[in-house]
């Protein structure tokens, strides 16, 4: 018998968690859309990512792994699985610099927040299957990642 990756479960394989692994990418994409539309004290709240706004970076990301999880099949090749780990697990860096960084400014966006707690049931649920060395270097590297590309804002933006 073989001790290797062979013997970890797939991601969703369980039919809760493959529901999950559907429906938390729609509810993400839902969230960012809302969000577009807040005018609540998370409207002061902006932020971009390598100069794109972060709510299309959000959108783009759970509709890749929405279609990830609808059309991974149900023996997905290790490549695929590894994609997902680090697209996961990279989220789950951004995250905790992103939940910081309102934290630090105390201002809470609802619909970021949520956001993330899509991200962190979505890796908690897909976490058994995952490598973890690609795990933590992925973490590493959203976290890095944001803290060199990220620029926000706190303040009310005006249109002139």
């Amino acid at each position: 018998m073989s001790i290797l990756p062979l013997t970890r479960t797939i991601a969703g394989h369980h039919p809760i968690a493959r529901i999950l692994n559907i429906i938390l990418p729609l509810i993400g994409i839902a969230l960012m859309l809302v969000y577009e539309y807040c005018n609540a004290s998370c409207s002061y709240l902006k932020g971009s990512f390598l100069g794109l706004d972060l709510k299309w970076v959000g959108i783009i990301y759970m509709a890749i792994l929405f279609f990830n999880a609808v059309f991974g099949g149900e023996n997905p090749a290790l490549l695929v699985r590894h994609l997902r780990t680090i697209m996961i697990s990279a989220a789950v860096g951004v995250e905790f610099f992103l939940i910081g960084f309102q934290v630090v400014h105390n201002i809470y966006c609802p619909f970021c927040l949520a956001f993330s707690a899509c991200i962190f049931v979505l890796f908690g649920i897909n976490f058994a299957s995952m490598n973890r060395w690609i795990v933590v270097a992925s973490v590493v590297a959203g976290f890095l990642g944001i803290v060199f590309f990220f620029e926000g804002q706190v303040v009310p933006v005006f249109d002139l």
